[in-house]
């Protein structure tokens, strides 16, 4: 079978070099030419509102729009982001040294799952090994439920997109593009993009308390399952889905 990327690599010799990047990436993800219209979450909050935005101060759910002040010992109680919140507009350098925007897997009619992930968290590389390599660590993990086995499947099928975010080395610095390289190696997949938050906005915006951290989007990149640690909330939802009638999803 011919690969896709293959397939992209001869489209980019014959095509004009000034299209190229308008039409395709290398890594073959999705092109959304309705991506302009999509208005995404604030980086900077307004916390001037009675109700306030995500990663505002607050003292109780009550302040916040979502409904979850979260108390962190490091940052102090602030608003989380909640279910419905547009994700912002993030563009990062994926494991080909390209520039990749996420908004173009919105209008695709899938879910998204982002996957934030650092390189010295075992199960971050078990989950990855999982999905690329078969391994089944993963599966002894105490917080798997063998429901989440449909996932693979559902990833490795393009039946829903998984993309991993890197945020940190495993020297915990933020994650570079040689950081990408080294994973897509040890963790090749053609459908999976690995990208870097090399400037530390995905880290600061999201504030996960552990990893990996999983978050569930839908195709209008709207939070379906939020969470600040761990794959629970986001892989509970996909496998409880009836997959075997998609016009239902």
């Amino acid at each position: 079978m011919v690969s896709i990327r293959y397939i992209l690599v001869i489209s980019f010799l014959i095509a004009d070099p000034s299209d190229v990047y308008d039409d395709f990436y290398f890594g073959g993800w999705p092109v959304n030419s309705n991506k302009d219209d999509i208005v995404g979450a604030n980086l900077t909050p307004d916390c001037e509102k009675s109700q306030k935005e995500s990663l505002c101060e607050c003292s109780s759910d009550q302040d916040c729009r979502s409904g979850k002040c979260f108390s962190s010992p490091r940052v102090g109680k602030y608003c989380l982001q909640g279910d419905g919140t547009v994700f912002p507009r993030f563009i990062l350098q994926d494991q080909f040294r390209e520039e990749v925007d996420l908004y173009d897997f919105a209008g695709q009619g899938k879910l998204i799952i982002i996957d934030l992930s650092t390189s010295w968290c075992q199960p971050c590389r078990d989950l990855s090994d999982w999905l690329a390599n078969d391994d089944l660590s993963i599966t002894e993990n105490r917080n798997w439920k063998k429901e989440y086995n449909i996932i693979k499947d559902l990833v490795l099928n393009n039946e829903i997109y998984f993309i991993n975010i890197m945020l940190q080395d495993s020297y915990r610095d933020p994650a570079s593009v040689e950081t990408l390289e080294d994973w897509y190696q040890r963790y090749p997949s053609e459908n999976i993009p690995v990208l870097a938050d090399a400037d530390g906005t995905i880290l600061n915006w999201l504030r996960p308390t552990g990893y990996p951290t999983v978050i569930l989007l839908n195709d209008k990149m709207e939070v379906v399952q939020f969470s600040i640690r761990g794959w629970h909330e986001a892989f509970n939802y996909i496998s409880k889905l009836d997959w075997k009638n998609k016009s239902k999803l």
